[in-house]
């Protein structure tokens, strides 16, 4: 499906019925990393899954580079779908949008669960690699970099076959869109002091074997929360979606 919204024609998937879940996915990936874990429990919730601005179906847009921007572009998807209150989940990327709308309208969220993410910035030393990317992908494409990227999105020390789907949405993950978010995620600020502002349950899930977020710094965010729950799945590396679907599933449906 397709909303019109005020800037951007996004796509979007929705599965299920009763309270509503909004899905958002990490960097490179698209909607359909979430389809497994949300059909499920379609029974139990009403999961809504974009594609995010420059990923998947949805076009770049005039992007400028911010994720306040993809934040806007999910509330006015909320707003399309005539949803007042919703659970908020991000994984990774999607949670660091997640927390921009929560610092503009927390009174919107019903739950927020950051899935292998965290609230805080970029270190300059990462800020620095994430713009260096930026001007590789625009040269080289996706492949170099999407190859290194499916890798450290494996379980540490696990020789596991990367899902086959999962490896050609990162490859042809359009290099734009690529540049566009890492733009944005290079330049977002520390937003864990919006976290301990909130009111509404947070839940903060790690991957035990996540070679890209840090076990420590991925449940940081339950710990700051007025009404925090953390949770580390053992074994799991920076996709619990595809990993674990069942178990991620049962924490969302949870909130």
């Amino acid at each position: 499906m397709i909303a019109h919204l005020e800037n951007l024609d996004m796509f979007y998937e929705i599965r299920g019925s009763g309270k509503p879940v909004y899905l958002l996915h990490g960097l490179a990936l698209d909607h359909s990393i979430w389809l497994e874990m949300a059909e499920y429990y379609a029974d139990q919730a009403q999961f809504i899954i974009p594609d995010l601005r420059g990923h998947g179906h949805t076009p770049l847009g005039n992007a400028d580079g911010s994720i306040e921007q993809f934040a806007r572009d999910a509330l006015q998807l909320a707003d399309h779908l005539g949803h007042e209150q919703f659970i908020l989940a991000g994984h990774s990327m999607g949670g660091y949008i997640a927390l921009a709308l929560a610092e503009t309208q927390p009174e919107r969220l019903a739950g927020l669960v950051l899935v292998t993410s965290n609230a805080r910035a970029d270190t300059p030393e990462k800020r620095e690699s994430r713009l260096e990317e930026v001007s590789r992908v625009m040269v080289e494409g996706m492949q170099n970099i999407g190859k290194t990227l499916i890798q450290r999105m494996m379980p540490e020390g696990e020789f596991i076959q990367p899902d086959e789907h999962m490896c050609d949405v990162v490859l042809n993950s359009p290099s734009a869109g690529f540049s566009n978010v890492q733009t944005a995620i290079a330049n977002r600020p520390n937003r864990q002091d919006v976290v301990r502002t909130l009111t509404c349950p947070v839940l903060s899930i790690a991957g035990g074997k996540d070679q890209l977020m840090p076990v420590e710094i991925a449940l940081e965010a339950a710990e700051h929360a007025r009404q925090g729950r953390k949770v580390c799945l053992p074994g799991v590396g920076h996709l619990p979606m595809l990993e674990v679907p069942f178990t991620l599933g049962a924490l969302l449906v949870s909130m």
